[in-house]
Protein backbone atom coordinates (compact mmCIF):
# COMPACT_ATOMS: atom_id res chain seq x y z
CA UNK A 1 0.00 0.00 0.00
CA UNK A 2 1.35 3.57 -0.82
CA UNK A 3 1.20 6.21 1.57
CA UNK A 4 -0.84 9.27 0.54
CA UNK A 5 1.03 12.55 1.14
CA UNK A 6 -0.06 15.60 2.80
CA UNK A 7 -2.01 17.39 -0.29
CA UNK A 8 -3.38 13.48 -0.78
CA UNK A 9 -4.87 13.43 2.67
CA UNK A 10 -6.10 17.42 2.60
CA UNK A 11 -7.98 16.64 -0.16
CA UNK A 12 -9.72 13.43 1.13
CA UNK A 13 -10.34 14.96 4.62
CA UNK A 14 -12.00 18.10 2.05
CA UNK A 15 -14.11 15.63 0.85
CA UNK A 16 -15.51 13.43 4.21
CA UNK A 17 -16.26 17.16 5.29
CA UNK A 18 -18.08 18.24 2.41
CA UNK A 19 -20.33 14.57 3.26
CA UNK A 20 -20.36 15.38 6.94
CA UNK A 21 -21.40 19.15 6.25
CA UNK A 22 -24.44 18.36 3.95
CA UNK A 23 -25.53 15.46 6.34
CA UNK A 24 -25.83 18.31 9.26
CA UNK A 25 -27.43 20.67 6.98
CA UNK A 26 -30.29 18.33 6.64
CA UNK A 27 -30.18 17.15 9.73
CA UNK A 28 -28.77 19.50 12.59
CA UNK A 29 -28.23 16.19 15.42
CA UNK A 30 -25.21 16.02 17.86
CA UNK A 31 -23.72 13.40 15.89
CA UNK A 32 -23.70 15.30 12.35
CA UNK A 33 -22.68 18.31 14.53
CA UNK A 34 -19.73 16.01 15.78
CA UNK A 35 -18.73 14.52 12.07
CA UNK A 36 -18.62 17.91 10.46
CA UNK A 37 -16.24 19.86 13.50
CA UNK A 38 -14.20 16.23 13.45
CA UNK A 39 -13.65 17.02 9.71
CA UNK A 40 -12.51 20.76 9.93
CA UNK A 41 -10.20 20.39 12.61
CA UNK A 42 -8.75 17.35 11.00
CA UNK A 43 -8.56 19.81 7.57
CA UNK A 44 -6.97 22.78 10.00
CA UNK A 45 -4.27 20.63 10.89
CA UNK A 46 -3.08 18.74 7.66
CA UNK A 47 -3.17 22.27 6.59
CA UNK A 48 -0.61 23.71 9.01
CA UNK A 49 1.50 20.77 8.00
CA UNK A 50 1.31 21.42 4.55
CA UNK A 51 1.81 25.29 4.59
CA UNK A 52 5.21 23.71 6.79
CA UNK A 53 6.22 21.27 4.30
CA UNK A 54 5.66 24.05 1.17
CA UNK A 55 7.73 26.25 3.17
CA UNK A 56 10.48 24.49 4.02
CA UNK A 57 10.51 22.99 0.15
CA UNK A 58 10.41 26.94 -0.63
CA UNK A 59 13.47 28.03 1.38
CA UNK A 60 15.75 24.65 0.45
CA UNK A 61 16.00 25.64 -2.67
CA UNK A 62 19.13 26.88 -3.94
CA UNK A 63 19.52 30.73 -4.20
CA UNK A 64 19.92 30.88 -7.83
CA UNK A 65 16.58 29.13 -8.54
CA UNK A 66 14.69 31.58 -5.36
CA UNK A 67 15.94 35.14 -7.55
CA UNK A 68 14.19 33.79 -11.26
CA UNK A 69 11.19 35.45 -11.23
CA UNK A 70 7.96 33.07 -11.86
Amino acid sequence: MINDDTHDRLTKAYMEYFKASEKFEVRNSVRTHREARKWLREIRSLAKQRMDEIHHKHNSKPKAETDQVG
